[in-house]
């Protein structure tokens, strides 16, 4: 999840675990628990695009890294805060608790989590929240302003962080309702046509749980289309087919970058070439305004026979030609008016 979700999500966490804590001092050490797993993209940025995309998410938001990670700010903050009111115990279990706590709401989105590393690269997601959700993130962010600004002896403190944790659940099983809805759409579409998948995965479109992004894998090709728990359900969901290309990757030098973007795409990638060059469409992060054109360019498109994706940010463009006239129409595609 982005920055400031993780950084309130720590500062109301914090307050219910530590609550009898002399002095505001722990909600910064509670945020500050919560963002550290995310400091691994530091080191990335020193790396070939196609290493840093595996490096985020992977060591650091480790279960083993949450235990480790976890002693030394209990001692850290032990020794030197010197809360000789708190247990060491305690502390621990608190700073393990809000890593690992990154870790899993991480698991939401379609990144994918390296929670066993490095006894194992398998990466882990369920597709339940986009990168950035405002309706998961307005009410931890309203109580974490009100804890900060509020003085310890104010009473309602304990009433807030609950209340925005609460609503922050239930947004969760919202999100997990609209998701079943449309895996079960997925499943129709599949029996109705008769088409022979692999699999397939749906995940949030961006910046909400209402419209979803649904991938369908086939031998030679994949399916994809943008459905909302909006839509009529007379009215059947339109997909658009893009080939795999898988054999054009013999053409391809790089073979170790190739292996890396493979793994990265969780086996959901397709090969194009453009302007003379190959790419490879990682497809977990959806196309640039796919919800208004189904044959829209993917955002995440790596160039493999250049070598020019070195500079690759992830997730480049995905807010490409975005305006206020496009920002109506996508809201009103959330709410189930067709493109």
């Amino acid at each position: 999840m982005d920055v400031i979700t993780h950084l309130a999500l720590g500062i109301c966490t914090t307050e219910v675990l530590l609550r009898k804590a002399p002095d505001k001092k722990m909600l910064f050490w509670g945020a500050v628990a919560q963002v550290l797993p995310d400091l691994d993209i530091i080191p990335g940025l020193c790396l070939p695009a196609h290493q840093a995309l595996l490096m985020h998410r992977g060591l650091t938001h480790s279960l083993l890294f949450a235990l480790v990670c976890g002693f030394i700010l209990a001692v850290v903050v032990k020794k030197g805060v010197k809360y000789q009111r708190i247990p060491f115990s305690s502390l621990f279990a608190f700073f393990g608790f809000q890593l690992a706590l990154h870790d899993l709401l991480d698991v939401c989105n379609s990144y994918g989590t390296g929670l066993l590393e490095p006894f194992s690269h398998q990466r882990f997601s369920i597709n339940l929240l986009y990168v950035a959700d405002p309706l998961f993130t307005m009410a931890l962010l309203i109580a974490a302003v009100v804890l900060l600004f509020k003085p310890k002896t104010y009473l309602p403190r304990l009433k807030w962080a609950c209340m925005a944790l609460i609503i922050s659940v239930g947004y969760l099983g919202y999100a997990g309702f609209n998701k079943n809805l449309i895996d079960r759409r997925v499943n129709d579409f599949l029996m109705t046509d008769g088409i022979n998948s692999s699999g397939y995965f749906t995940t949030p479109a961006p910046f909400n749980c209402m419209l979803w992004y649904v991938v369908i894998d086939t031998d030679s090709s994949y399916y994809t289309a943008y459905s909302s728990v909006w839509d009529n359900a007379e009215q059947p969901v339109t997909y658009a087919r893009h080939l795999a290309n898988y054999a054009l990757l013999e053409q391809v030098s790089g073979k170790h970058a190739v292996q890396n973007l493979k793994v990265f795409a969780g086996h959901y990638y397709t090969i194009v070439r453009s302007d003379s060059d190959l790419y490879i469409n990682i497809l977990r992060f959806g196309q640039i305004q796919g919800w208004r054109d189904p044959d829209a360019p993917f955002v995440l498109s790596y160039p493999l026979s250049s070598g020019k994706g070195q500079a690759l940010l992830l997730q480049k463009g995905r807010m490409a030609g975005w305006n206020g006239s496009s920002i109506q129409a996508y809201l009103r595609r959330i709410g189930g008016e067709l493109p």
